[in-house]
């Protein structure tokens, strides 16, 4: 596995340069959102709202997402997502500018983007396979990690700096990165089209929904991501936004409060680096168990204190190993499905391990409101255990072998 064949790749590099751009503009508006719902309702139970509201529509657009993404134009999903953003978090910078802004305007926007997300994802992981070459894909994966972790790195201090010269400049730069995203996009080469489908036609919507569920639970080892990924993916999540907004709730300055993002980007940018030696030299089920059990010390050893600069340095131990941990895992699902059902696999995935995440956000928030950041992040600590423990015995996970020893479908 080599950048060499990727850095030749022309389709390949557009479309990681337009995510990157787009993930920065991201990563600075989410991170601002929650501000912008506590600085307008002063309730840390009603800015958590926004997140749920993302996770929310994210969740119900996924199975269908996936279905369309196998018979829809792949190509035309991308586009059409970059553009949906750029209208989305425009409106919220025109909104705040005129000072119409509400806490309704921010629920819908991220209730959109979330369902436009679901349909994004899969349809980019399709097209990944379609542009990349199958003993570069560990690679590719490893390299869009990292660049999720420059957009954490950069995205939360500059969106934290941003903010506090104006409320929605964040936003309108996240905008103009949907911008860019979508003309690079236009210019890729490969028409990405969906797959064939197995007969004449594609099935109708919900018995392709089903064959992808179907097929997805006959898979032990990716059943048993998509399971415990729920517990995970809502225990990490509810253990940032509580960290967030406690330090908010203390007087943090948002710029400090950014640097939790950039610590846990300065964690997942090494890592990513790190990423294609470490799939090379240990098999994806070792690296899987070994990540899940330092996220989960970590994560919980939050609790232990309240200093900002420890809860800043934790999490970025965290992440280390996080990239190589899902470079591996959705390698895997990659290789091992077929074309015609890789948006539905992608999808059932995505919808299965963050069917939780709607309440994570709400949750995070109530806890703290209720029961003080200390016992909150013990609660969403327990979680971590649960699901490390869950996949440490299950031997599914543990016999993934090295990517390079998976024969692609």
């Amino acid at each position: 596995m080599s950048a060499r064949g990727l850095l030749h790749n022309g389709d390949y590099l557009k479309l990681l340069t337009g995510q990157t751009i787009s993930s920065i503009g991201s990563a600075m508006s989410s991170f601002v959102f929650t501000l912008l719902g506590f600085a307008i309702t002063g309730s840390a139970v009603q800015a958590g709202l926004v997140g749920t509201a993302y996770a929310l529509g994210a969740t119900l657009a996924a199975l269908p997402a996936g279905a369309l993404a196998d018979r829809w134009s792949r190509r035309r999903i991308l586009i059409g997502y970059s553009f949906l953003g750029a209208v989305l978090f425009g409106s919220v910078a025109v909104a705040g500018w005129l000072g119409h802004l509400t806490l309704p305007h921010l629920i819908a926007v991220s209730l959109l983007n979330g369902a436009g997300f679901a349909m994004f994802m899969p349809a980019e992981s399709a097209a990944l396979r379609q542009i990349v070459a199958p003993e570069d894909i560990s690679t590719a994966l490893a390299a869009a990690h990292g660049r999720q972790n420059i957009a954490g790195l950069t995205g939360a201090p500059l969106g934290g700096l941003l903010f506090s010269i104006g409320r929605v400049i964040p936003v309108a730069v996240d905008a103009i990165s949907y911008l860019v995203m979508a003309i690079l996009l236009v210019t890729i080469r490969h028409p990405l089209p969906a797959a064939k489908p197995d007969g004449d036609a594609h099935e109708p919507m919900l018995k392709a929904i089903r064959s992808g569920l179907t097929w997805l639970f006959r898979q032990a080892s990716l059943r048993t991501i998509a399971v415990v990924g729920t517990i995970l993916n809502f225990a990490a999540n509810g253990t940032i936004l509580v960290l967030i907004l406690s330090m908010q709730q203390r007087g943090v300055r948002p710029s400090v409060i950014g640097l939790l993002e950039t610590a846990m980007g300065i964690g997942g940018l090494a890592g990513a680096v790190a990423s294609p030696k470490l799939l090379s030299r240990f098999t994806t089920g070792r690296i899987t168990v070994v990540a899940c059990w330092i996220i989960t010390v970590t994560f919980t050893a939050t609790a232990a204190t309240t200093h900002p600069a420890v809860l800043i340095v934790l999490p970025a131990f965290a992440i280390f190993l996080l990239p190589a941990l899902n470079s591996g895992l959705f390698g895997y699902q990659m290789l091992i499905t077929p074309d015609n059902l890789q948006g539905r696999t992608q999808s059932a995935v995505m919808f299965l391990s963050n069917i939780s995440m709607p309440l994570a956000p709400f949750l995070g928030g109530l806890f703290l409101e209720t029961l003080g950041a200390r016992t909150a992040l013990l609660i969403f600590g327990g979680l971590l255990v649960v699901g490390s423990l869950l996949l440490t015995v299950s031997r599914s996970i543990r016999s993934i072998p090295l990517l390079a020893e998976v024969e692609a479908v």
